[in-house]
């Protein structure tokens, strides 16, 4: 990462943003599948994660990205899991043990 690819992506420039990201995009993903067990849920957290970090690009200390993309990351994986939790389930089939008789 350089200074100048940097300045330019706190500067709003998106493919200076995208120089800046593409070297992790992959193991950010394969973070993501890990976390969350689902190629396709990797695939949109990731999304989500990456357009936090362009949102955020600005506030980016200049310390180490990989690990600010991988907080960024990781926060929203564990954020979809505990959306998760609270989403309705599907309802199952009737249990047709209880108080259900078919007459043949």
């Amino acid at each position: 990462m350089t200074e100048a690819t940097l300045a330019l992506a706190q500067a709003g420039d998106g493919e200076a943003f995208r120089e800046l990201i593409d070297p992790y995009r992959r193991e950010l993903q394969a973070h993501c599948y890990r976390i969350l067990g689902s190629v396709q849920d990797a695939e949109d957290v990731l999304q989500e994660a990456l357009l936090a970090a362009w949102r955020a690009i600005g506030r980016f200390d200049g310390r180490s990205l990989r690990a600010w993309l991988y907080r960024i990351a990781t926060n929203h994986c564990l954020n979809y899991l505990r959306g998760e939790s609270r989403r309705p389930q599907p309802a199952g089939l009737p249990d047709h043990g209880a108080g259900w008789s078919l007459s043949l």
